[in-house]
């Protein structure tokens, strides 16, 4: 069973990459209705769920199964999802 806090301790950057090129429902949400700003991706599958929220500087946030990933660490784990984002977003011009 997947279990993100344990990929991230270990920092098992293929066993990311095989959970999220499965298939994934996709729903983009604005924001604004809920009190917060910017705007958010929300993919589903099974009991999983990741969420990338782009917030109003720019920067996008990433949440799977409610643990944020920091994306500017310097892990394996972050250098991937920093590649599926563009440098704006990642805030590391």
């Amino acid at each position: 069973m997947f279990s993100i806090s344990n990929v991230i301790e270990r920092d098992a950057v293929r066993e990311i990459e095989a959970f999220m090129h499965q298939g994934w429902r996709t729903y983009t949400m604005p924001l604004w209705a809920s009190g917060w700003a910017g705007s958010m991706l929300i993919m589903r599958r099974d009991t999983h769920e990741i969420r990338v929220w782009r917030r109003p500087d720019g920067i996008a946030e990433v949440e799977i199964d409610d643990v944020l990933i920091d994306i500017k660490a310097n892990t394996k784990i972050a250098v991937y999802l920093r590649s599926l984002m563009p440098a704006d977003a990642v805030g590391m011009e």
